[in-house]
């Protein structure tokens, strides 16, 4: 990932991820394939996390927070790309969680 907020002046690898990021997102078979990992990056989280299985109600919480959490993610790149990598990532990750999980959940503040 990325700090951004530097303006013009990205790394390499900001760059590389600037250009993956708008190919995927301009890219229909592409965003199909990035739902498909979310949807395999949700579930290793929650059985990572070793939900209960057996309890409906503790493995809907865990796979509804996975899934939240990851599309905070997505939005947050999304919204980076959109701004040609000025804006720092960790504000905007911290935003997106905040706006999914409430203000008083997540820190937003200057140095989230």
């Amino acid at each position: 990932m990325t700090s951004g907020g530097h303006g013009d002046d990205l790394t390499a690898n900001e760059r590389f991820l600037l250009a993956r990021l708008r190919v995927m997102v301009s890219t229909p078979a592409l965003r199909a394939r990035r739902l498909d990992n979310h949807y395999a990056l949700q579930q290793a989280i929650v059985d990572a996390l070793g939900a209960d299985a057996t309890d409906p109600y503790t493995a809907f919480h865990a796979q509804a927070a996975a899934s939240a959490c990851l599309a905070a993610m997505h939005t947050a790149l999304v919204r980076w790309a959109e701004d040609d990598g000025r804006t720092e990532q960790p504000g905007l990750i911290a935003k997106e969680l905040a706006a999914a999980f409430g203000e008083d959940i997540v820190d937003t503040g200057p140095d989230a």
